[in-house]
């Protein structure tokens, strides 16, 4: 799974996705193909935030994309979401789970609930119970690990990550303190611990930073006390999830809400500025079906003579 499946972390990792999506349609348009059906069929793994909105976004955009390749209809297209839990986005509470499955099977998106993946070959997904699923596409969302350096640090961990206290220092290790996603954090009002998310994780860095400051002064430590703002997801065509200050929202409401507090967090009003054009262009255009290759020219286009060796003869010269 490790060597052919692909994944979604960066926006170099979507630019991949994206550029593959496309090798395939363009693949299985051409008259001489004969395994389609493997190269119409885009799996995801994982039910989270990053699953639910990868495979709507997957969705919606192979399906749009149909109008350029006259040898394709959507009934050959497969699009499915793997989740080893009893409903998706667990992180939010059951019912925008349940709607957002409602929201993705009507755009015939497929979800196997309670279901794994054992193993993928570049060809086929093999699920738990020995399903095979032929494919040549698996994006891989499912759960994070923290970084392998924390495994060398001989200390409580949890998950993988360092257990700290209420104030950010490791337990046993006065004056050591650690955060954001090395860190398991507790929280004294749910028993559990801080999830690791950038809300979180912005708000440990000042006090992780008070903290530090205050134990060279010797002065007083704050505890991380902080419960979580909003969480919301986008799940294709302007239709969202969100629950915002224990507000639930779905639907084109959830959807422009996230856009709007992300927007917010921009830096800079030019970046901004360009963003919400870029939105407003894509309301009204259809996107451009164009693969971003990362292809470099040679450093030096041909050899040049050592300027030392000079031609021996007149002949030479001349040319």
């Amino acid at each position: 799974m490790q060597e052919h499946a692909l994944t979604m972390k960066s926006l170099g990792d979507a630019m991949q996705v994206r550029n593959h999506l496309i090798a395939h349609l363009e693949e299985a348009d051409s008259d001489c193909c004969g395994k389609i059906e493997s190269l119409l069929t885009f799996v995801v793994a994982g039910g989270g935030f990053a699953g639910v909105e990868t495979v709507a976004g997957i969705n919606d955009f192979v399906r749009r994309a149909l109008r350029s390749y006259p040898h394709l209809s959507e009934d050959m297209m497969r699009v499915m979401l793997i989740h080893s839990g009893p409903v998706i986005l667990p992180e939010l509470e059951k019912s925008l789970g349940i709607y957002a499955e409602k929201i993705l099977a009507a755009r015939k998106v497929e979800i196997r609930l309670k279901t794994k993946i054992e193993s993928f070959s570049g060809g086929a997904v093999r699920l738990s119970g020995g399903t095979m699923i032929p494919t040549n596409t698996l994006v891989w969302t499912a759960g994070t690990s923290p970084n392998p350096l924390l495994e060398t640090i001989p200390c409580a961990k949890e998950g993988g990550r360092l257990l700290v206290t209420e104030f950010l220092e490791l337990q046993g290790w006065p004056g050591v303190w650690a955060l954001d996603d090395c860190s398991a954090i507790p929280n004294r009002l749910t028993g559990k611990f801080h999830p690791p998310t950038a809300q979180h994780a912005l708000r440990q860095g000042k006090i992780g930073a008070h903290n530090i400051i205050a134990a060279m002064r010797g002065t007083a430590k704050k505890r991380f006390d902080f419960s979580t703002i909003a969480q919301l997801a986008t799940i294709g065509r302007r239709t969202g999830v969100a629950n915002i200050l224990v507000i639930n929202f779905s639907g084109f409401i959830a959807w422009w809400l996230s856009r709007t507090i992300y927007l917010s967090k921009l830096p800079r009003f030019e970046k901004k500025l360009r963003v919400v054009l870029d939105w407003t262009l894509d309301l009204i255009f259809s996107k451009d079906l164009v693969q971003f290759l990362d292809i470099r020219a040679p450093m030096v286009s041909r050899p040049e003579a050592h300027p030392s060796r000079k031609s021996k003869t007149p002949a030479a010269r001349s040319v």
